[in-house]
């Protein structure tokens, strides 16, 4: 498996096979910049014990097809994201963030035809955290799929996600899934957009704000499951959602286990 680990804004490991281009600059901001020229699996770790400022752009190029799977914890985060897919590209991406406080920008451009991203980001968070998500469809028969939860333990979680489809861009696809588990008095918001002008287009999305289903809650907890194992193991099924198989399981559930024990 390809992997990078980034330690407070630094590579410290890199692992990557012949096709995968990693450019990287550092001024008041890090910037990084990785161009998927095959089909591939890449794993990325950041940590961080200081504040961070980042800015990474991916670029994938004609047909390549990217499973790409992102840890992030550590302090204070601001991260800006650029995704470029080019004709018949395809990522598949799941994201988990731990960092104490996080603000991040993420820009999609489906810049070639059929170009696809099936998004997935989890948010596992106790500070305020800010996600301005925003995908535009510049081509014919993009997709866009977006599953985000957020599980606000006892701060705010804010979801903005735009999908835009240009004139012209015929057969596109837009699907927008925004859940947010709050804990407390928690003032989330998910703010979804569908900017479409174009008439062959199918647009969808759905937004869902609440505490855990109580239901579940109790059917584990009549079945001899403690309280706080009942709530551990349905937040897992949120967090684990949508991670492809080929991944280990191990670092995500260690997480949860700080949480939960």
């Amino acid at each position: 498996m390809n992997r990078i680990e980034l330690k407070n804004n630094e590579i410290v490991f890199n692992d990557l096979v012949d096709g995968i281009e990693v450019k990287s600059s550092k001024n008041l901001v890090s910037t990084f910049k990785i161009i998927f020229n095959i089909s591939t699996d890449l794993e990325i770790y950041f940590d961080t014990d200081i504040d961070t400022k980042l800015s990474i752009e991916y670029v994938f190029t004609k047909g390549v097809k990217v499973n790409l799977f992102e840890i992030r914890k550590g302090l204070k985060t601001k991260v800006q994201y650029k995704y470029v897919l080019n004709e018949d590209a395809k990522l598949y991406l799941y994201r988990l963030n731990n960092s104490e406080f996080m603000r991040e920008l993420d820009f999609v451009s489906l810049k070639g035809e059929n170009a696809t991203i099936d998004f997935n980001l989890k948010a596992l968070s106790t500070n305020p955290e800010k996600y301005d998500i925003y995908i535009s469809h510049e081509n014919k028969s993009t997709t866009s799929i977006i599953n985000n939860t957020g599980i606000a333990l006892k701060e705010d979680i804010i979801f903005n996600v735009t999908g835009e489809v240009l004139k012209g861009n015929s057969g596109s696809y837009l699907d927008q899934n925004n859940q947010i588990v709050t804990f407390g008095n928690n003032k989330c918001q998910i703010n979804p957009n569908l900017l479409v002008d174009e008439f062959d287009v199918v647009a969808n999305h759905n937004a869902l704000i609440g505490e855990l289903d109580k239901d579940a809650l109790f059917y584990l907890m009549s079945r001899g499951i403690n309280e706080n194992e009942a709530i551990k193991l349905l937040c897992q099924g949120l967090i684990l959602s949508n991670l492809k198989e080929n991944y280990d399981e191990k670092q995500i559930l260690e997480i949860i286990n700080e949480y939960w024990g």
